[in-house]
């Protein structure tokens, strides 16, 4: 097999100078290199995984100043991985073949887990998506036996219930391939994953549990293997996901890599500029999904979706780290890491943005014993809603022609249990996790 270098192709494009990235503050670690990253809520402070083995830490900052807050021993293997559950109280630390749930106290003290049954294969999870509203965790799992050059390597996608420790099930069989990335959209509506080698975009309706696209992203007339870097649901429209990596299924004649888009409604796959930028392991959506921040190979370009332009793109300026890169749209602010490097910054596009309209709703009460009512204040046309339960059956759908900004639900005839609110209009999809209680 042969890898395809990582190369960027750039074609002639104007930048718009006025663009400007800046560093707020910068800091080390000080105790090693940095595994990991997570921003708290409230956006005032933020978690570091620094180090490996039994001299690594969790450090508490503050994202204001970078000041080091607090640091707790723990240990952990290489390539390990944190992440917050939706509630803010708990930590997921991967390391190995377990994943550690931690309470996010002073101490982040250990308060259960979960791991893989190792058989004869050494496994190790090698990443996590945490479901919005259920208390699921996706994993993706990798295992090897053997010695070199006999070694056999095997890899899957899982599902655990956090809070219990449990084994839910398996959501692959055992495949040749790494599995690269996992998301889930924010809606909790769908799961997707993509595979490094020959790779397929995998997706589930979580809602079903089924899996409805297995599109292969390669070309079986090729010895040239696929290098999948990143993945994300639209947050407006979890039907749109963004693919990041280079796949040798041409969508363009000789267009491999690049930042694509995925249509789960018409299983239609477009490269988003051709040829403008490699494929990124951090995309990062900023200013409504009208531009997206991409960091790869030592560079940064920031794409502006409207215009198909790029603002930036270049070598990072000092002191900003892009090795990983996390952002909060809510205080629009960057945070970045190189090996033991920590750095804050912003970027301003000197441009101003038409806000899409978005749906914002109240439903209340929820939990309810029956009745719900769904307030949309900026809603002023049609849009039809359906009411889903756990199991994928639609048991009510209309349509609202009157541009109502009130509507009341009757769920009084059916049984207890979580059922799911989907609204829809000509601006995006919405879906509302209510429970009917007794």
């Amino acid at each position: 097999m042969k890898f395809i270098s990582n190369i960027l192709l750039l074609l002639s494009f104007s930048f718009v100078h006025s663009a400007e990235l800046t560093p707020i503050w910068h800091t080390q670690s000080g105790a090693g290199d940095i595994q990991d990253m997570e921003i708290l809520k409230g956006h005032n402070e933020f978690l570091l995984l620094v180090g490996v083995g039994s001299a690594a830490e969790f450090q508490l900052r503050s994202t204001e100043t970078g000041e080091l807050l607090n640091s707790v021993p723990v240990s952990t293997s290489i390539e390990s991985r944190i992440a917050i559950t939706p509630d803010s109280s708990r930590i997921i630390h991967l390391s190995g073949g377990t994943a550690l749930i931690r309470n996010l106290d002073e101490n982040f003290t250990q308060v259960g887990y979960f791991g893989v049954d190792s058989d004869s294969i050494l496994y190790r999870i090698t990443n996590i998506a945490i479901d919005p509203y259920r208390p699921y965790a996706y994993v993706t799992i990798y295992g090897w036996t053997g010695i070199y050059p006999n070694i056999i390597t095997k890899s899957k996608v899982s599902m655990y219930n956090y809070e219990t420790g449990e084994f839910v099930k398996d959501l692959t069989e055992l495949g040749d391939y790494e599995y690269s990335v996992i998301e889930v959209s924010d809606d909790g509506r769908y799961l997707a994953t993509l595979n490094d080698g020959k790779t397929y975009l995998k997706v589930w309706d979580l809602v079903t549990m089924e899996l409805i696209v297995n599109e292969k992203l390669f070309n079986e007339n090729t010895d040239d293997w696929c290098d999948a870097r990143d993945i994300k649901f639209s947050k407006l429209d979890s039907s749109i996901l963004y693919l990041s990596g280079t796949f040798t299924q041409e969508v363009f004649k000789d267009k491999w890599h690049g930042t694509f888009i995925f249509n789960l409604n018409d299983k239609k796959r477009t490269l988003l500029i051709p040829d403008r930028i490699y494929s990124s392991s951090s995309l990062i959506f900023l200013d409504y999904e009208t531009r997206i921040f991409n960091a790869s190979n030592g560079r940064i370009a920031i794409i502006n979706t409207q215009n198909e332009q790029m603002e930036w793109y270049g070598k990072p300026p000092q002191y900003i780290y892009t090795y990983k890169v996390i952002y909060t749209q809510a205080s629009n602010y960057f945070l970045g890491v190189t090996a033991n490097n920590i750095s804050k910054f912003t970027y301003d596009s000197q441009t101003n943005v038409e806000e899409p309209i978005i749906i914002e709703s109240v439903v209340s009460p929820n939990p309810t014993s029956g009745l719900v009512n769904l307030q949309l204040p900026n809603l002023s046309e049609a849009f039809s809603y359906s009411i889903i339960d756990v199991s994928g059956s639609k048991l009510e759908q209309k349509v609202i022609s009157n541009s109502s900004n009130e509507l009341q639900l009757d769920l009084y005839s059916f049984p207890i249990g979580v059922y799911y609110l989907i609204i829809e209009c000509s601006s995006g999809v919405t879906t509302y996790k209510i429970l009917r209680e007794g």
